[in-house]
């Protein structure tokens, strides 16, 4: 299976990340002090710290990129600030002057895109109010300064804060998912099914699909041991994924052969109608019985069913007990079967 660039694909074509990355490079382009906050981990973030500024670059006429400055939790001094930055005006800074008045009478930013990460949340907050200050003097507008918050939401006037938790939704990772299954070229008839596992898996950790996807194989047809292995999940946690995944995917495919399956037995069933089942319910239209109505009549002798047709009412009985309430996920061999059953009957 060919596994494309993951973390292109998330953060130049999947719909939320692609949005998120415009916003920052459209700040920049702009001009002034940005906050841009997290309050999650970011997949690949060297990536998409290079995509924007790459980007920004080009649309920003004369400014000029600084490489990232991620600082690991090392602490930041203004002496340090400078010397990383505006090397030139080091000479010129005095302890009793304010940094941002000090960069704003040299133009010591002039021209520049900085963006500062990896900061502890005390450095965070003491940079948040610095560069608050320097946003309201005129040489703001001639350069451009990202300070990313990984914490607490920090927001100054003049500034303008860009937030990825009111971009990136849970929809992304099924976006991101069935594109990368798509271009990987799963096998067509298990190719939603396969998305479907790695929805589920991926969660909220878009970097785990290469994972998953690498073991692609393994994950279609024995999944629960494999999701144990590759997750380090315990085999109920990996049952009830990999079941849940089958659920979101398979339940409304049951749906439509159920309704598809009592079309073809209408005329044999509406002649026991209104019936009552064994917990008192009652039962007066053909489209409102179940599959295990259907058996129970077969097996009672009270209807005759042609066998190709018996053949897919026990499939999709068996498949829908197991699931929902034996609670077990599917084999390969009995989940392909509804979905060719899916396939003729509910194209």
């Amino acid at each position: 299976m060919f596994l494309p660039s993951f973390d292109r694909l998330w953060w130049e074509r999947v719909h939320g990340p692609a949005a998120l990355r415009e916003q920052l490079v459209q700040a920049i382009q702009s001009r002034g002090v940005i906050f841009f906050h997290h309050s999650a981990t970011l997949p690949w973030p060297e990536t998409f710290r290079s995509l924007v500024l790459e980007e920004a670059e080009s649309r920003a006429g004369t400014l000029r990129v600084h490489p990232p400055e991620d600082f690991w939790g090392q602490p930041l001094s203004e002496d340090e600030f400078l010397a990383r930055f505006a090397p030139q005006c080091t000479r010129g800074f005095l302890s009793t002057a304010t940094l941002p008045a000090f960069l704003d009478k040299r133009g010591a930013l002039d021209g520049q895109i900085l963006w500062l990460c990896g900061l502890t949340e005390e450095d965070q907050a003491a940079w948040a109010a610095r560069l608050g200050e320097f946003a309201a003097l005129p040489a703001a507008g001639r350069c451009a300064v990202v300070l990313e918050l990984d914490g607490k939401r920090i927001q100054r006037k003049k500034v303008r804060t860009i937030s990825a938790d009111d971009v990136l939704r849970p929809f992304d990772a099924t976006q991101f998912c069935t594109m990368a299954v798509s271009e990987g070229g799963a096998e067509p008839g298990l190719m939603d099914y396969l998305a479907a596992l790695c929805v589920e898996l991926t969660g909220p950790a878009p970097e785990r699909l290469p994972l998953l996807l690498s073991a692609h194989k393994g994950l279609l047809e024995d999944p629960v041991p494999t999701v144990s292995d590759l997750l380090g999940l315990a085999q109920r946690e990996a049952v009830h994924h990999v079941r849940r995944a089958q659920l979101r995917l398979l339940l409304p495919l049951l749906e439509d052969l159920r309704i598809s399956l009592l079309e073809d037995l209408s005329d044999v069933c509406a002649p026991l109608l209104p019936y009552q089942d064994e917990f008192g319910n009652q039962y007066t239209s053909v489209y409102d019985l179940e599959l295990r109505h259907l058996v129970h009549f077969r097996n009672c002798g009270q209807i005759q069913v042609p066998p190709e047709v018996w053949t897919e009412v026990r499939l999709c009985y068996d498949a829908r007990n197991s699931l929902m309430h034996q609670r077990n996920p599917l084999e390969l061999s009995l989940l392909r079967q509804v979905l060719d059953a899916a396939a003729r009957r509910c194209p």
